[in-house]
C-alpha cells in the first residue's frame, strides 16, 4: 500500500501539471502513454509471445493515429494501414492465429483512437473537457467502489470483476452522472444543457464498461496487471483504461451534441 501510495503521488505531481498547461509537456505525456500502451497490448500476450516486429508497428500505429490531425474521429487511412499490414503479416507470421489478429486490431485502434481524443479534446477543444470526462469517469468508479460495498448484493459479471456489483454500477452512474453535471457550473463547456446530461450519465456508465474490456483482455491472457511501470499500480492501460475508452465515447458524443 506504501508502495501504490508513493507512486500515486508522483504520478499525479508528474502528469497533473502537464495536463493542466498543455502544449509541449501535454504532448510528450501523450506519447509516452501511447508507446506504453503499444508495448503492453504485445507484452501481455504469450503461448505464443509477439514476434518481435510487432512492437515497431503496433507502436507506430498507435503514436500515427493519436498525433495525426485535429478531428475527434481519427484518420481512417491510418486504421485501413494497420489492417492491410496484419492481414499481410498473418499470411508468413505463423504465429498470427485469426483471434490473436483480432485482438492486435481491435485493442490498439480501441486505445489509438482514445488517447487520440484526449489529444484533441485538451489542445483543440480545451482543459475542462478533459476534466468533465475525468469526473464523470472517475466519479463513477469511486461511486461504485463505496456503493458495491455498502449495499452490493448481486454480482455484475463474475467471471470478469468478482467485486463488482449490480447496486455498485447503478450508484456509480449516479454518483458520476451527478458530480460531472454540478461541475460544469464551475467549468463551463459548450454543450447544450440535454447534450451535457446525456453525456455525463452516459460516461459514468461507458467508463464501467471500458474498466470490463480491458479486464476482459486481461483475462484472456490469464494476466493480472499489464505490466509494472507504475510499482504498486501495473502499468498504463492499468491507470488509464476507463478515460482512454470513455474519451472515444465521448468523442462519438460531441459529434452528436455539438
Amino acid at each position: 500500500m506504501k508502495q501504490r501510495i508513493i507512486t500515486g503521488i508522483i504520478l499525479a505531481v508528474v502528469i497533473l501539471p502537464c495536463v493542466v498547461y498543455g502544449a509541449l509537456p501535454f504532448k510528450i505525456v501523450i506519447a509516452f502513454i501511447s508507446i506504453g500502451a503499444a508495448y503492453e497490448l504485445l507484452h501481455i500476450t504469450h503461448n505464443p509471445k509477439p514476434l518481435p516486429y510487432l512492437y515497431p508497428v503496433l507502436a507506430i500505429y498507435i503514436v500515427a493515429q493519436v498525433f495525426y490531425g485535429k478531428e475527434l474521429s481519427g484518420n481512417n487511412a491510418i486504421i485501413i494501414g494497420l489492417l492491410i499490414v496484419l492481414l499481410t503479416a498473418a499470411l508468413f507470421d505463423e504465429t498470427m492465429r485469426m483471434q490473436r489478429m483480432a485482438y492486435y486490431f481491435t485493442s490498439s485502434v480501441l486505445v489509438s483512437l482514445g488517447i487520440h481524443m484526449i489529444y484533441v479534446l485538451r489542445l483543440q477543444y480545451g482543459l475542462n473537457y478533459v476534466i468533465f470526462l475525468a469526473a464523470a469517469t472517475l466519479l463513477a468508479d469511486t461511486g461504485a467502489y463505496f456503493v458495491g460495498v455498502k449495499f452490493g448484493r448481486h454480482k455484475l459479471i463474475e467471471r470478469l470483476s468478482p467485486k463488482k456489483t449490480i447496486e455498485g454500477s447503478i450508484g456509480g452512474i449516479i454518483v458520476g452522472g451527478l458530480g460531472a453535471i454540478l461541475l460544469t457550473g464551475y467549468l463551463p463547456i459548450e454543450l447544450s444543457t440535454i447534450g451535457t446530461v446525456v453525456s455525463a450519465f452516459v460516461l459514468s456508465t461507458t467508463g464501467q464498461i471500458g474498466d470490463l474490456t480491458f479486464s476482459s483482455f486481461k483475462r484472456a491472457f490469464d494476466i493480472k496487471d499489464y505490466s509494472q511501470i507504475f510499482p504498486g499500480h501495473g502499468g498504463v492501460l492499468d491507470r488509464f483504461d476507463s478515460i482512454i475508452f470513455n474519451a472515444m465515447v465521448f468523442g462519438l458524443l460531441m459529434k452528436i451534441f455539438m
